[in-house]
């Protein structure tokens, strides 16, 4: 042990002068796109993309960060092996990787990534859709694969799932550098709020079917209301984390920033990494960029132009211009996303069992939480925009189903847990205990949703060691994704594929 001390100390001491966990944070969310810009599109579109995009990182890994960092001697470094091993066990047991129970998702989310390692990129192939046969491209929020993809292309395909896993644990590793730079605090209890954190979905469940004996068969509890969820961040990762890893880290990066020049393009980085949360962010995003030019000491009027001084960068004009149109560009080709129920369509909202029912999903997801927290953030302006963004998200439909509202809700769902984790900590200091008290119960109850998660898990992973089940779970078919609307769209009139696409 001692000898690892010292090694850790060797590697962690120089970040006392430069904050290396920022900088690897910027090449972790930059990184999906150069390998997409590089791997899919014409060379005289990619190098000039990968260059604006080189230069912005360049610029803001440079760039002197005054982010709060650790002190790091023995205990600290100590504390931080603990909570990556915390981190690792939250990973293993989500399935990333494929060293445990993968939930139903995966079966999809597998092929895509073989897909992606076995065939050449652009990824393009013939497929037979109702007996017509067309020539589809993938089109998909491919971003957390690429990186695990080219290590299967080089290493083989089970190193490429083994890198999924080193990937996602190194992604919220940085992540929750950030929330303890938030509180400047190296501690282990907001990591285990964070992989517990969820609304109240058991209060959900009983409420709708008047039943509990349905429970004790561990099944997913998360979409009780039937018209929308909002997923607790172990559902997230346990389900969907190719999307959630990036909408926490590029949310983390866009609120450590001091000042505008690289904002726009951080930002752009969520869009082939995390589609709907890239949305979500959009008032977030807004209110610091406002914020941040605010804080210059000079009259409302002057702001103005000094707000667009700041926004108007190299950084953010060509480098988060050529990913935000290339990506915008690529996903539009999508054929679900054509597909957008209009808001408030008198088909399905117009019902007032509609719209009690949302109300209710609404109080018990988040209403009871933002309730006790009132006195510690009524003046927190986050707040008021996590309730407006949660309660207009249920009646918001891209698609077929409720996936915007499950997705797009990422990042106020992550902004009320670090709302959460402030308001309880200062309770607990000022001794309000009903505050504190109230916050705990509520935290308990939501801890439902993810124990059930992690039992599943624990329970199937058992049962498929014993049985020499495959490992990772066997994916579905290639016409499952190709031929499918959520993954592809037509070549033929798409503008991706035919202008841009090698």
């Amino acid at each position: 042990m001692q000898l690892l001390y010292k090694i850790l100390w060797r590697i962690l001491s120089p970040m006392n002068k430069k904050n290396l966990f920022v900088s690897l944070s910027y090449i972790y969310i930059a990184l999906p796109f150069l390998i997409f810009v590089l791997g899919w599109v014409k060379w005289y579109i990619s190098i000039p993309a990968a260059f604006f995009i080189l230069y912005a990182l360049y610029r803001m890994i440079k760039k002197d960060c005054d982010l709060w960092l650790p002190v790091w001697n023995k205990d600290t470094i100590r504390l931080g092996l603990l909570i990556v091993i915390v981190i690792g066990i939250w990973v293993y047991f989500s399935g990333v990787g494929g060293m445990a129970y993968q939930n139903t998702d995966h079966r999809w989310r597998n092929q895509i990534f073989q897909m992606l390692v076995n065939y050449d990129w652009p990824l393009v192939k013939d497929v037979t859709v109702d007996n017509v046969t067309e020539t589809r491209g993938m089109i998909y929020y491919i971003g957390f694969w690429l990186p695990a993809a080219l290590v299967g292309k080089l290493l083989g395909l089970r190193a490429g799932y083994l890198f999924q896993m080193v990937w996602a644990l190194l992604g919220i590793t940085l992540i929750y550098y950030y929330i303890c730079a938030f509180f400047k605090k190296l501690s282990i209890y907001p990591l285990l709020v964070f992989i517990f954190f969820s609304g109240l979905d058991i209060i959900g469940v009983y409420m709708r079917n008047n039943d509990m004996s349905g429970l004790t068969n561990h099944e997913h509890i998360d979409f009780w209301c039937g018209i929308a969820q909002y997923s607790s961040m172990s559902t997230l990762l346990f389900w969907v984390f190719n999307q959630a890893i990036y909408a926490w880290l590029i949310l983390c990066i866009i609120f450590a920033q001091k000042d505008n020049r690289h904002i726009v393009f951080i930002w752009s980085l969520a869009m082939i990494n995390a589609t709907f949360p890239f949305v979500g962010m959009i008032p977030f995003v807004i209110y610091k960029m406002i914020k941040n030019n605010r804080q210059k000491s000079v009259s409302f009027k002057e702001r103005i132009p000094l707000f667009f001084k700041g926004v108007c960068t190299i950084e953010n004009i060509f480098a988060g211009g050529f990913v935000g149109i290339i990506s915008f560009i690529y996903l539009i080709g999508n054929i679900s996303a054509q597909k957008v129920n209009p808001t408030l369509s008198s088909q399905v909202y117009s019902t007032t069992g509609f719209l009690f029912l949302a109300s209710f999903f609404f109080l018990v997801e988040a209403g009871f939480y933002l309730f006790v927290m009132y006195p510690y953030q009524k003046n927190n302006i986050l707040y008021y925009i996590v309730i407006i963004i949660l309660v207009i998200c249920p009646y918001i439909r891209v698609g077929s189903g409720a996936d915007f509202c499950m997705r797009a809700s990422i990042p106020a769902l992550f902004v009320m847990y670090l709302l959460f984790i402030d308001t309880f900590s200062k309770s607990i200091h000022d001794k309000k205990w009903v505050i504190a008290v109230g916050l705990s119960i509520l935290f308990l109850i939501g801890c439902a949703t993810p124990y059930r998660e992690f039992c599943r898990t624990v329970i199937r992973t058992s049962d498929m060691y014993i049985n020499n089940s495959n490992f990772p779970v066997d994916p579905v078919s290639e016409i499952e994704i190709i031929g499918a609307d959520n993954f592809s769209g037509n070549i033929e009139g798409n503008f991706f594929y035919h202008y841009l696409a090698k």
